[in-house]
């Protein structure tokens, strides 16, 4: 795909990377705040960041309209939201690090899922396609003092869930569904949602 044509709607440096570690070739438009504004959805985890990308999408597609690239039809953006969910308790990113221990004392020894809204938008079009992707994990029952060495790394922040797949190998099992997808950009589901 040349690089002019996919745009990534998000200032995340995993899904970044993971871009391009798969050999993708793409620009950054960041969605501006006020895209993750005043979102409260009544559908649990799955509805919420099904959501939350398309809200993405519509904002990065806004400023290309207003940059007068609106309606380039080599262009497709790409918006993700990704966010934990442990006992019917929906896991943003931490405020801070209390908030993200309380997060981590909530997961750990505990069965968990990843949820993430995929939303392909091409921009030639006033339709985007939106899908979800689900990754089933579980935690070890980690000590108090692995938890306060974790959190004094400082690598809980900006991740949902206050934890990267990504930060500790061994500390997360899947249990089904994506690695990818854990650490930010669901790569299985991205593959099937592109033109090819």
């Amino acid at each position: 795909m040349p690089k002019s044509q996919l745009i990534l709607a998000s200032g995340s440096p995993q899904r970044k990377n993971l871009l391009k570690e798969a050999g993708y070739e793409f620009e950054i438009v960041v969605p501006r705040d006020s895209a993750e504004c005043g979102i409260c959805s009544t559908g649990g985890p799955a509805a919420l960041v099904v959501e939350l990308a398309q809200r993405k999408a519509a904002d990065v597609f806004d400023q290309l309209n207003k940059q007068g690239q609106g309606g380039n039809s080599a262009k497709i953006l790409l918006a993700c939201d990704t966010l934990a969910e442990c006992n019917g308790t929906i896991l943003g990113k931490p405020k801070e690090e209390s908030h993200a221990r309380q997060m981590l004392e909530l997961l750990r020894g505990k069965v968990h899922r990843v949820y993430s809204g995929l939303c392909i938008w091409p921009c030639s079009t006033a339709q985007p396609e939106t899908r979800l992707a689900v990754t089933c994990l579980e935690m070890d029952q980690l000590s108090d003092d692995q938890l306060d060495e974790y959190l004094d790394s400082g690598l809980w922040q900006g991740k949902a869930g206050a934890f990267g797949y990504q930060d500790r190998a061994g500390w997360l099992h899947i249990l089904e569904g994506s690695e990818s997808n854990v650490i930010g950009l669901p790569m299985e589901l991205l593959a099937e949602m592109l033109p090819s």
